[in-house]
């Protein structure tokens, strides 16, 4: 389990392959892509997250999440060794298509390709997508690329979410740990 607390916010993340999945947060629709990210990565546990002090429209419940999710993914994967390492998953939802690429070889990056409106979806403020995958990429030691495009945001995101889950279910299955140095990272 990985706990975070700071002034604004607290967040508890348990993570583990499958089983069942619960996921609590004060943004509804954070809590919805967290589920979806999680399900479609075959992932199980626990996501709980309070807000301690209304600072802004969410910006450090989000992060925070991202942040806590990262170092819980990182954890579980300890040393990734006998995992596939990459994995990619594209998916079409409605009018909306997503494509995902991660590399979990420990090394931090990201790419995020989305024309995103500035509005709020279930108190999710959607420039923060970008920043959330950033976070993600960073505290899991990942490389992550998300390519999105459609009409709607709400699918654009989700589609968004259900690649990344996928790409990370096949990233995690049993594998080599392909690199050339013979090392990871």
């Amino acid at each position: 389990m990985y706990t975070r607390k700071t002034l604004e916010t607290e967040v508890a993340v348990e993570l583990r392959r499958g089983g069942a999945l619960q996921v609590e947060t004060p943004i509804p629709f954070l809590t919805h892509m967290v589920e979806t990210l999680l399900k479609y990565a075959g992932l199980g546990g626990s996501v709980a997250a309070r807000e301690l002090r209304r600072l802004d429209d969410g910006h450090h419940v989000i992060e925070d999440v991202a942040i806590a999710l990262g170092r819980a993914l990182d954890a579980l994967l300890g040393e990734r060794k006998d995992i596939a390492r990459f994995g990619w998953a594209a998916v079409p939802m409605d009018d909306s298509f997503a494509l995902a690429a991660v590399d979990l070889g420990g090394r931090p990056y990201w790419v995020v390709k989305a024309k995103l409106p500035d509005v709020s979806i279930g108190g999710y403020p959607l420039r923060m997508f970008p920043h959330f995958v950033r976070t993600l990429a960073a505290e899991a030691k990942a490389t992550i690329h998300i390519y999105t495009r459609g009409a709607d945001p709400h699918h654009k995101v989700e589609a968004a979410h259900k690649s990344l889950g996928l790409a990370l279910r096949q990233a995690m299955a049993p594998g080599d740990s392909p690199s050339t140095k013979g090392v990871l990272g």
